[in-house]
């Protein structure tokens, strides 16, 4: 039999870096998040127009496929695009002007409504004093000011009232100068988007070019994966976005909130934010829900309605359609939401997905990147038989029968001993080679991997001792003791009767009372076959205890089924069945003449 297969990470070994790479490292990354942070005026532009050139893409390809020339299925998918976005703006706008004007009719209900919560709460009339220190300090900043002097001096200060000079222009300039900046930024984004739509393969051609012509097949795969996962998740994000906030404005329209349509816009926009995102944006229209309501039977219906629209939104529709798509684990976009909104402030909340869905991209495709993937990404990087291992180490064995009870979900349970369970105690004996774990470590995983076991096989028939015609004897060493348990499972599985005699009953010192009734076979177990003199001195050892039963030695690794040591399905085959007995008598005449003498 040939060796087990163990896969070794050994790429990840963990190094005690040298304080200069710490260093390094330290600087590099603050360095990079300076660049973002005091470059987003910038960057936040380029990264729009990036995302928006992405989104509008599939538009562009699909008129060409029509035979609409490039350039006039460029201009007329940007100016649709950015036309659908003003005339949203405006209506939003205009919604937002009415919603300001009818604010102060709702006040006095609100006020009303927060008097009413001091019963409930324990504060008392703290609402009130709040709102009360909120109006005298607003009383405050609205009187002039005056100084310190006025109080000590007697001189009367001189006062002279002008009338203030506007021009006809004032107006218009002061207009131009809040709006001038947002302007700006909106002209260079729908600039930018023009450009990549129409240079897009020479910008393709230039990325490959800086990655290096050594592994374009590489190169490429990565541009084409970030492209298509990247424009796929930001279209049915928008789509499935934009479906909850129309349904949700509409349905608070029907119950009468003001403002649904910038209440549906707001919650579109905000579901870009992982999490909680709609529920900030459900804060104001359930607010104006209870401010123009008699009672909370409005609010409640308002929150009711977001709620459940997310519920559904999330748990059903979002996992059927996105799937695996983004590709990133829960921590990863909770910790990106985190970490771009403190870069960007509000416009970081909502490029976070996209932004670290382009890095995960990155870290999969080149090599010096990769903790990218293994810190971002939703899938496994530890086989099962690793994780097994890892818990072992631990003295977990709680949380390794979980891992185990994973696993057999789909899987059989010698199949778990094969791919599983001895694969991690190989491990163990790896590290014990490389002298990284000892002896007593070595007894700890043992005793883990045993109640593992206990717990996996907990309701396994139990063979009778006393019907059992094969004994179990293992090895020296606590590996070669949780192989012997391993090979007792793996007879279970085949419902082979057997019994097993405790750790260590042949070491040296000992001389042990065996008792042989209806014994017909012995098995010798070892995780890894053992050098031809050790085995000859087992056997040795163990001739005058095991008397007429035949021996059989049975190695997880390191036996090629050869007349000296078994590999564990062999072994089985060899052994007496669980039927009847005139079958196990027939099965173990058989099985005497394949073993080996003792």
């Amino acid at each position: 039999m040939r060796p087990l297969p163990v896969k070794i990470f050994s790429e990840n070994v963990i190094r005690t870096a040298g304080n200069q790479d710490l260093v390094n490292g330290l600087v590099m990354f603050l360095a990079v998040c300076a660049i973002l942070y005091y470059g987003q005026q910038i960057l936040i532009p380029i990264v729009l127009a990036i995302l928006l050139s992405l989104l509008l893409t599939p538009c562009v390809r699909a008129l060409q496929k029509i035979r609409v020339p490039k350039s006039a299925a460029i201009v007329s998918v940007v100016l649709i695009a950015f036309a659908l976005l003003f005339t949203m703006t405006a209506v939003l706008a205009t919604s937002l002007t009415n919603l300001a004007g009818d604010l102060p009719q709702y006040e006095s209900n609100l006020r009303e409504k927060a008097r009413s919560l001091k019963f409930a709460t324990s504060g008392g009339d703290t609402i009130e004093k709040a709102a009360n220190v909120l109006k005298d300090l607003q009383t405050e900043l609205q009187q002039p000011q005056q100084s310190l002097t006025s109080f000590t001096s007697s001189k009367p200060i001189l006062v002279e009232i002008r009338e203030p000079n506007f021009g006809p222009l004032d107006p218009v300039i002061s207009a131009v100068a809040i709006l001038i900046h947002p302007l700006t930024q909106l002209g260079i984004v729908i600039l930018m988007v023009v450009l990549i739509l129409f240079n897009r393969e020479d910008l393709r051609s230039r990325l490959v070019r800086l990655a290096g012509t050594g592994d374009i097949h590489r190169t490429t795969i990565a541009l084409d994966e970030a492209g298509e996962r990247l424009s796929s998740l930001f279209i049915t994000q928008l789509l499935i976005n934009g479906l909850t906030g129309a349904f949700i404005g509409s349905a608070l329209a029907v119950i009468g909130i003001p403002g649904a349509i910038l209440w549906g816009v707001l919650t579109a926009v905000m579901r870009f934010v992982p999490y909680v995102g709609v529920f900030m944006s459900a804060v104001f229209p359930v607010i104006i829900a209870a401010a123009i309501g008699e009672g909370w039977t409005l609010a409640l219906m308002a929150a009711g309605i977001i709620l459940l629209v997310e519920i559904t939104v999330g748990q059903v529709l979002e996992p059927l359609f996105f799937g695996k798509m983004t590709g990133l684990s829960t921590f990863a976009i909770v910790a990106s939401a985190a970490f771009w909104a403190t870069l960007w402030g509000p416009i970081g909340l909502i490029l976070a997905t996209p932004l670290t869905v382009g890095l995960l991209v990155i870290g999969r495709n080149i090599e010096s990147l990769k903790f990218f993937d293994v810190l971002l990404g939703s899938e496994a990087v530890l086989t099962p038989d690793h994780v097994f291992y890892q818990r072992l180490l631990a003295s977990d064995p709680i949380e390794a029968a979980e891992q185990a009870d994973i696993f057999l979900k789909e899987n059989r349970l010698d199949d778990f001993l094969d791919e599983v369970a001895v694969p991690a105690l190989m491990l163990a004996n790896y590290d014990h080679i490389r002298g990284v774990l000892s002896s007593e470590r070595l007894t700890v995983i043992a005793n883990s991997f045993s109640e593992t076991l206990d717990e996996i096989w907990s309701d396994a028939e139990s063979a009778a001792p006393a019907e059992a015609s094969v004994l179990l004897i293992t090895a020296h060493g606590p590996l070669n003791f949780a192989a012997t348990l391993s090979f007792s499972a793996l007879l279970k599985t085949r419902g082979v009767k057997h019994r097993m005699l405790p750790e260590d009953v042949i070491a040296p010192g000992k001389s042990p009372e065996i008792d042989m009734a209806n014994v017909g076979f012995v098995c010798l177990c070892y995780l890894t076959a053992p050098s031809e003199a050790k085995h000859n001195y087992v056997l040795r050892r163990i001739s005058p205890l095991v008397k007429d039963a035949r021996v059989i030695s049975v190695a997880w690794s390191g036996s090629a089924d050869s007349v000296q040591v078994q590999s564990p399905a062999n072994a089985v085959s060899l052994l007496p069945a669980a039927n009847t007995k005139a079958e196990g008598k027939d099965t173990a005449d058989s099985a005497s003449a394949a073993a080996s003498p003792a």
